[in-house]
């Protein structure tokens, strides 16, 4: 499938990038949305760079690279909303949402691989799991996630529906051998994969299938590199590639990324981003013990305030009646979604739409969410621990300053909160208390 597993220099990665949108040109494609579905997985930064670069060189008539930039800055693209009934993805979730057309043509393909009456298995996959609660597949189904908000909302969509998906979580641990299909779409980095295969091997019978999403040759550097790694260590597992479709799965842009390139001035058409599908067949008894998810944790709690779900860092305790939300980068918004940016490890408040901040007193700010959380609800109950007159001064304030950004970010997002159950789950944790450990979604 590809020649070597070493990852291209930066310089060999532009060169390529450079190539690529050069033959696409000549080929016809002139126009930014055209450019971004053709080329595999280039990202919108990327392609702008490398039409600078071969405008540059005089590659290509500079007419060309001025027109493409300016329909790039132009904010005129309708927001297509993907999965209303859902909550919005997080940026520390790595979570990409299927396209309603790609839900489905992998629906169809996993039914395709399995007989009548027999067993699929989501894995990490909510968006598939909200489209498979419409289809009549014929097959039992069940959904592997991870105990979020997100997970709830499905909870309640099943419950609604009759019922149709078994929902498990991930730190039950899986079956041996459940399922007749299992389909994963994991973040694309290698310590999230791996897991997420070594599980889905696992849980696959003998001679059933194993679907998943990898980055396409044009996403990143070791984008080739680090899906063979993953061919290579998924036959470790006992499974063997049957199918690989280039460029297959497409995705709906969320809105976290939405703003990320916003905040850089770009507006991509929706739905530009695709993944690479390959599926394996489990020729061999899996060995290697499973893990059903990453080993990466992170300590984060998660309050939804109307629809911006807000992610605070835990620290160790701070006595102080004060705390301040400090800005980051201009603007509060992170302009990318690479996990490789060094100022996300500054990061201990982040919103659904790419809002980072850093505070010296995480533990104050989320007794301000919680009580943001309470009032959405309609709820009069408050965080106990008030404290001084200066403590409650401080919470009011900062309370004002969340309940601004949440109303700015629905206002970005170009849509009002449609159904009740939008603000169903105020705040979690992975326990009952305030102050316990919530870990990260691996879903993508």
């Amino acid at each position: 499938m590809i020649a070597s597993r070493r990852s291209l220099s930066q310089v060999a990665f532009a060169t390529l990038i450079d190539n690529l949108t050069k033959a696409a040109i000549m080929d016809g494609a002139t126009s930014f949305a055209t450019l971004l579905r053709r080329l595999p997985g280039v990202y919108p930064t990327e392609l702008l760079a490398s039409l600078d670069r071969l405008a540059d060189r005089e590659v290509i008539e500079p007419a060309v690279a001025m027109s493409v930039r300016r329909q790039a800055t132009a904010n005129g693209a309708a927001v297509i909303e993907g999965r209303s009934l859902l909550p919005l993805p997080h940026p520390l979730d790595y979570e990409w949402r299927f396209t309603p057309d790609a839900s489905r043509s992998l629906l169809n393909r996993a039914t395709d691989l399995t007989p009548n009456g027999g067993d699929l298995l989501l894995f990490g996959t909510p968006g598939l799991a909200v489209e498979a609660l419409t289809l009549p597949i014929g097959r039992r189904l069940s959904f592997l996630a991870e105990n979020n908000s997100v997970t709830d909302r499905v909870f309640a969509l099943n419950q609604a529906t009759g019922e149709p998906l078994s929902i498990a979580f991930c730190s039950a641990g899986l079956p041996r051998e459940s399922a007749d299909a299992v389909l994963l779409d994991p973040p694309w980095y290698l310590d999230f994969v791996r897991p997420m295969l070594a599980a889905a091997a696992h849980a696959c019978r003998l001679g059933g299938g194993v679907l998943i999403s990898l980055p396409p040759d044009g996403a990143r550097p070791s984008a080739e590199a680090d899906r063979q790694a993953a061919v290579a260590f998924a036959y470790r597992l006992g499974l063997e590639v049957i199918d690989y479709s280039p460029l297959a799965i497409g995705y709906e842009t969320p809105f976290f990324e939405r703003n990320a390139l916003a905040a850089a001035s770009i507006y991509p058409p929706p739905q530009w981003r695709r993944g690479d599908l390959v599926v394996f067949r489990k020729s061999r008894a899996t060995t290697r013990p499973s893990s059903a998810s990453s080993s990466r944790r992170r300590d984060w709690t998660e309050v939804g305030i109307g629809r911006m779900r807000l992610f605070i860092r835990e620290a160790g305790n701070v006595r102080s009646d004060e705390a301040r939300l400090v800005s980051l980068v201009d603007g509060d918004i992170l302009p990318t979604v690479s996990r490789r940016d060094p100022r996300r490890r500054s990061a201990n408040v982040w919103t659904s739409g790419n809002r980072v901040f850093q505070t010296d007193n995480p533990q104050l700010i989320l007794e301000a969410a919680i009580s943001c959380a309470g009032e959405a609800m309609g709820s009069s109950v408050q965080p106990s621990l008030w404290g001084t007159i200066r403590r409650r001064e401080t919470l009011e304030r900062v309370a004002a300053e969340l309940r601004a950004l949440a109303a700015i970010e629905e206002q970005e997002e170009g849509k009002t909160p449609a159904i009740a159950t939008e603000r169903s789950v105020a705040w979690r944790t992975s326990s009952t208390k305030y102050w316990s450990r919530s870990t990260a979604t691996i879903s993508g």
